[in-house]
């Protein structure tokens, strides 16, 4: 992972979805949604997001599958 100009760590779709578990697809839709508001783009094939902003997103949106009741999705099992 890279830090930004202000000391706040930066990571590609990828790197955050190994790290956090998760589909790298997911957090590129939650930024296309507006979800995720903070990003660096390089370049359209560099682009890159916050750590603590997907963090905080994804406790998010389990606490939401919790409270509807479903069980958190794993990585790798169909919907």
């Amino acid at each position: 992972m890279l830090y930004d100009k202000k000391g706040r760590q930066i990571a590609t779709a990828d790197e955050l979805a190994e790290a956090l578990g998760i589909d790298a697809s997911n957090i590129r839709n939650w930024a296309r949604r507006g979800e995720l508001k903070d990003r660096v783009v390089e370049s359209p094939r560099r682009v890159f997001y916050y750590l603590d902003e997907v963090q905080r997103l994804n406790k998010a949106k389990i606490e939401i599958r919790k409270k509807r009741g479903g069980a958190p999705r794993k990585k790798g099992t169909a919907a």
